[in-house]
């Protein structure tokens, strides 16, 4: 892989900004320059991450989509287990923590209270992007400290699909060992990337550099995008190259594009091309209908993991029963550690004891003792009542 850039990229929508980073003849304040570009944009993620506005819950119609209920279940609600296995790895649940913050001022409280539900709970938890890893090396100091306080925590590394293109083998190497991590993401955030202010579109060879990586990281590597969902073409294209598994993560939660449109100013071109594309994206119940029908006709060599929207152990099993095998929760877990930092650790085993309770629950009422149980007999239907004043048929075909 070709050398990766040290310093952030200039912006995409700002000439001043760029002439400003190119007649700059210091090394030191480039990176000094970069280092604050950094923490700014990560400091608008988190902030706009909790603004309504940039939540798409009005689209991830799985109001539209009901569990057939089992009113006889035969089975004790002792009996039901959440135990999920990937690859040879064992977890407490088929849920995960989303990837969300990393490598700034702030993020260090928030992952240690995530790292140690993940360490406590046995789940596994998607850290936030390692983009910084690769131009500044302090920034792994993080995760060897969290590491010392949490031994047992279930770290999956993460870094974009245009980091992963211009990384070096090293250097992807060293994002996996600063973590000691046991599976790898990469994500996807094209719209996010066109968008951003210190954005790197830059797509090209990406396939390529996944099949290479796949190889590299010797470790489960999960391909996921960021909310806009991932439809047939792309899951068609992904076979073959040696993923474990592909998150479709489709609309219905936070929308990084909003994200981005949000961070610039109102009356700018940025914000005005954005709300363009403020809707863009599938849902995440549409995803994982197209990778239904994918695997009805030919099979997929890897596994369908979906996220997008998920607020409750109840959508958790929709999404099983919809052939997902592992569901990934980002913002209610933020909104915890958020609302109440001192009791950012209180208010995270309480969500995630919420949530496991509702997915026993939503098991026991349909008759099935595990989620690999509910994903083989998917007990669900359309919502009739919702449908009709959709104007739609019966047919499981439908979609909203």
């Amino acid at each position: 892989m070709p050398e990766n850039r040290k310093t952030e990229p200039p912006s995409k929508f700002s000439s001043s900004e760029s002439a400003t980073k190119n007649s700059s003849g210091s090394a030191q304040n480039s990176s000094s320059e970069a280092a604050q570009t950094f923490e700014q944009r990560k400091a608008d993620h988190i902030q706009l991450s909790m603004d309504p506005r940039t939540q798409t819950s009005d689209q991830n119609y799985l109001d539209f989509l009901q569990l057939i209920p089992e009113a006889l279940p035969e089975i004790n609600f002792s009996e039901v287990t959440l135990d999920s296995t990937f690859h040879g790895l064992k977890y407490s649940a088929p849920f995960y923590i989303g990837s969300m913050t990393a490598g700034h001022q702030g993020s260090l409280s928030i992952n240690r209270a995530l790292s140690k539900l993940s360490h406590d709970e046995q789940i596994l938890m998607g850290v936030g992007s390692q983009r910084k890893e690769l131009f500044d090396p302090t920034a792994a100091a993080e995760w060897k400290q969290l590491r010392q306080e949490f031994p047992k925590v279930r770290w999956a590394g993460n870094v974009g699909i245009t980091q992963l293109i211009t990384s070096t083998d090293n250097e992807l190497l060293k994002l996996r060992d600063h973590l000691q991590a046991e599976v790898f993401f990469i994500h996807l955030n094209a719209l996010q990337e066109a968008l951003q202010k210190e954005g790197t579109p830059q797509f090209r060879g990406g396939l390529k550099a996944l099949e290479k990586a796949v190889k590299i990281l010797e470790i489960p590597v999960v391909l996921k995008e960021v909310g806009c969902g991932i439809a047939a073409p792309t899951l068609e294209k992904l076979r073959g190259i040696g993923l474990a598994a592909v998150d479709v993560n489709g609309k219905g939660g936070t929308h990084w594009g909003r994200i981005e449109t949000y961070r610039h100013d109102s009356e700018s071109l940025g914000h005005d091309v954005g709300e363009t594309f403020k809707n863009w994206g599938l849902s995440t119940l549409e995803c994982l209908l197209e990778a239904n029908s994918i695997k009805s006709s030919r099979n997929l060599d890897y596994e369908i993991w979906a996220s997008g929207g998920v607020r409750s152990g109840l959508d958790v099993a929709k999404f099983i029963a919809l052939g997902a095998q592992f569901i990934g929760i980002a913002q209610p877990w933020l909104a915890a550690c958020l609302a109440a930092p001192e009791e950012s650790d209180t208010n995270l085993k309480r969500l995630f004891q919420r949530v496991k309770k509702e997915l026993q629950i939503a098991l026991f009422i349909t008759g099935c003792k595990t989620p690999e149980e509910l994903r083989r007999r998917q007990p669900w239907a359309w919502n009739t009542f919702l449908k009709a004043s959709q104007n739609s048929t019966s047919s499981k075909d439908w979609k909203p």
